[in-house]
């Protein structure tokens, strides 16, 4: 370069300046280069933690699902657990027999975070004393018609008290 200079007749001074110049600006130009090259290290890096982090959110949606399916099936082991233990509680509570599910179902509709199974049934009984105690069967006799000679045929209020008592 420096001989292309002279051969444009340059002095010295001049030439020294021209030559000083292009060197600050071939060292500015290695700088860009060597910066361009950090930026390309860093988007290759980059895209490789984009990457990454798309496969952690991948696997932390299907965790999450998985724990979501966890919970419903434990949920749903919960209320059974309720279930069965209403179930227990209502078996010694004397309710009569055939409104057993009525007030278990009534009962577990009162029950929250603020009143129990306990206390809403001690409450119920006090409330509808009538699905509590032994059942009375009132048994009805009536009278066969007279001179028929026919049997005498069960009336319904026979047939229900056998239903109640299981005959």
């Amino acid at each position: 370069m420096r001989e292309f200079l002279k051969g444009l007749e340059l002095d010295p001074e001049t030439i020294d300046k021209i030559m000083g110049k292009m060197g600050s600006q071939i060292e500015i130009d290695k700088s860009k280069d060597d910066k361009i090259s950090d930026l390309e290290a860093k988007i290759v890096d980059l895209k490789r933690e984009n990457k990454n982090l798309k496969t952690d959110n991948k696997n932390l949606t299907l965790s999450m699902e998985e724990k979501d399916k966890s919970l419903e099936n434990l949920q749903s082991i919960t209320n059974e657990n309720k279930t069965l233990k209403a179930e227990i509680k209502m078996g010694g509570s004397e309710v009569k027999k055939e409104f057993s599910k009525f007030v278990m179902s009534e009962v577990m509709a009162k029950v929250d975070d603020n009143n129990d199974f306990d206390t809403v049934l001690e409450n119920y009984k006090k409330d509808n004393p009538q699905y509590f105690g032994e059942t009375v069967v009132k048994k009805v006799q009536s009278s066969p018609s007279v001179g028929t000679g026919e049997p005498v045929q069960n009336t319904t209020n026979d047939i229900m008290n056998n239903i109640l008592r299981g005959k």
